[in-house]
């Protein structure tokens, strides 16, 4: 039975025991993933080339006109190809990568506390392309990929991993192939990241590298970039990097520096003079507290 067009969408097709019928394109796609209604690459069968997508599989049918929306339950990738799959439509819900043929995706968790699986699960999906020499499986130690697990926790949601988020995305990463690219990417599509006190954030990161609170232009624009993605690291990252962070870290530096050697909070002319050295001459910490201990003042410290 021919499929109504209306139903399909580019780069979309149907196939029976493995080879297309409707929609097939003249010359072989680049890459393409192949979703059946059953585990073991059987039943119903839905193909998607490299760089499409399904919005919504509640409108597209199969040959008996049914949805796959909540139906597939195996994948099987042909070409280097990688596969993100999403709970609801629109991409949007719980979301999960898949890098190799899964013959059975009740293996699969749809999160480190949820008890339901991605088994029959699946509402919306892209089909990516994967680097060139690559079949988009990631090998890795235990002690790298918990050294990952953990580096994402602390730059996204700025925090240690508990135990089962540790287990559970050191797994994805062990078990299923993911690269530490795809591990960043479910953290930055995560609920606790995009639902983090941004406004906070802001003012926190800007006391702790320029010593100040932000001002509202400088709250509105962090804000919006920490919506769209950028991590509190990035955000650190950028402050040190303008001239007020450099000056702010150059003025700390100073300042310990006079406490440590001197006993003493830095005079002013003291204080400008270094933090000059500092910026302009290349001077680091060490030749400032060199410099303080080879004065006359240090000297006459009782010992």
């Amino acid at each position: 039975m021919k499929i109504p067009r209306r139903l399909l969408s580019r780069g979309l097709s149907l196939c029976a025991a493995g080879l297309v019928v409707v929609d097939a394109p003249a010359q072989p796609p680049a890459g393409r993933a192949l979703f059946y209604t059953e585990p073991g690459y059987r039943g119903e069968c839905l193909v998607i080339d490299v760089g499409a997508t399904a919005e919504n599989l509640e409108f597209i049918r199969d040959q008996r006109g049914r949805p796959f929306n909540d139906r597939i339950a195996s994948v099987r990738l042909e070409g280097p190809v990688r596969v993100a799959v999403f709970e609801n439509s629109q991409f949007r819900g719980a979301f999960t990568w898949v890098n190799r043929d899964t013959p059975d995706l009740s293996a699969f968790s749809l999160g480190e506390r949820s008890p339901s699986s991605w088994n029959r699960t699946i509402s919306s999906l892209q089909v990516d392309r994967v680097r060139r020499g690559t079949n988009g499986f990631t090998a890795w130690e235990r002690r790298d990929a918990e050294r990952a697990v953990r580096a994402a926790y602390r730059d996204f949601l700025g925090r240690e991993p508990d135990a089962s988020g540790l287990r559970f995305y050191a797994g994805r990463l062990l078990d299923a192939g993911w690269s530490e690219e795809q591990l960043r990417d479910v953290f930055r599509r995560s609920p606790e990241f995009k639902e983090r006190d941004l406004d906070a954030l802001v003012r926190r990161v800007y006391r702790e590298e320029l010593g100040r609170d932000p001002d509202p232009s400088g709250v509105g624009a962090y804000s919006r970039a920490l919506g769209r993605g950028m991590t509190e690291p990035e955000l650190r990252a950028e402050l040190r990097r303008s001239r007020e962070g450099a000056e702010f870290r150059a003025r700390d530096t100073v300042t310990r520096a006079y406490r440590d050697v001197l006993r003493r909070e830095p005079d002013p002319a003291g204080l400008d003079n270094y933090v000059r050295l500092l910026l302009q001459k290349g001077w680091d910490d060490a030749k400032v507290r060199a410099a303080l201990r080879g004065g006359d003042e240090y000297r006459a410290l009782p010992r």
